[in-house]
């Protein structure tokens, strides 16, 4: 078996973060960067499923980010994995998730690959689109939220146990080729010995350009749905109507603090794949997040 995990250097959420309002962008100057927790726990897993597979089976480390991220990729090594590649480029500042997803589906494509593993989403940004994204370029079976799994010895497939909210967890089986993205932020690392952290320091790390991955800088500024801006979203009001002036003032407070912050709803929507693809679509446009394009 052939595993790819994919790792991101992330900014420090410890400390408190800002976005512009016309920048699709994090602060990230002077700040302190970490792994991605979520791809600590995939590359616990990949090491985990290649130390129990056969003899043949391999691990590449692969991340997208200058010299510095080769610090992850030695790590990686150290604890096991077999090869490590580095994807970069001088244009590569702020790549989108779309973006991310073409870089390594050009990667996937090139060397091959039975299982990719990613980060359910990152801690600073908080996307979660690469993997999906990936899957779907490559026409593959995508499972996300992962936060165990195993090999059905006699199947071949990969038996997953999958977060899906308020506590549940959803087990079912996916043949393979697949693309899993995985969940957990405890996850901790095991000790690499003296050996192999003084033979990943010697270790060479590929360097992929634009050029030997076969995109060209237009094909990769293709974006059909480019961000351009961040910002938090506002809570929404429940108005109340201006009281009477007729009324006695402390009736008219009252009837004032009536209003404020509308409380947080939950829907659960029920249905086939088509039906709540439909039902979600008329909600977002209900609530005014999306308008037709016959509105436009």
């Amino acid at each position: 078996m052939k595993i790819i995990v994919f790792l991101k250097e992330v900014v420090d959420t410890a400390l408190s973060l800002g976005t512009g309002l016309r920048n699709r962008l994090v602060f990230r100057e002077g700040l302190p960067r970490r792994l991605n927790p979520h791809d600590i726990r995939a590359l616990s897993i990949a090491l985990d499923l290649t130390a129990n597979a056969a003899a043949d089976s391999s691990l590449t480390a692969v991340s997208i980010g200058p010299e510095r991220v080769e610090k992850y990729l030695r790590e990686a090594l150290a604890l096991g994995a077999d090869k490590a590649v580095r994807i970069w480029g001088e244009d590569f500042r702020g790549l989108s998730p779309y973006q991310k997803a073409k870089l390594l589906y050009a990667h996937v494509s090139l060397a091959g690959a039975d299982l990719v593993l990613t980060g359910a989403k990152s801690l600073d940004t908080a996307n979660g689109q690469v993997g999906q994204l990936l899957a779907a370029r490559l026409g593959w079976s995508c499972v996300s939220d992962v936060v165990a799994f195993e090999i059905n010895t006699e199947s071949g497939n990969i038996r997953l146990n999958r977060d899906i909210g308020r506590g549940k967890r959803e087990i079912l089986e996916c043949p393979l080729p697949a693309v899993v993205t995985v969940k957990g932020e405890s996850t901790h690392l095991p000790y690499a010995s003296l050996d192999r952290l003084i033979e990943s320091v010697e270790s060479e790390i590929e360097v992929l350009s634009l050029a030997e991955l076969n995109i060209t800088s237009a094909d990769l500024n293709q974006e059909p749905a480019p961000i351009t801006g961040l910002m938090a979203p506002r809570p929404r009001p429940h108005r109340v109507p201006t009281p009477a002036s007729s009324l006695p003032a402390f009736d008219r407070v009252l009837k004032l603090l009536e209003g404020g912050i509308t409380k947080r709803r939950g829907k659960m929507l029920e249905g086939s794949t088509e039906e709540l693809a439909e039902q979600l679509y008329e909600l977002l446009v209900t609530e005014g997040v999306i308008r037709p394009a016959a509105d436009r």
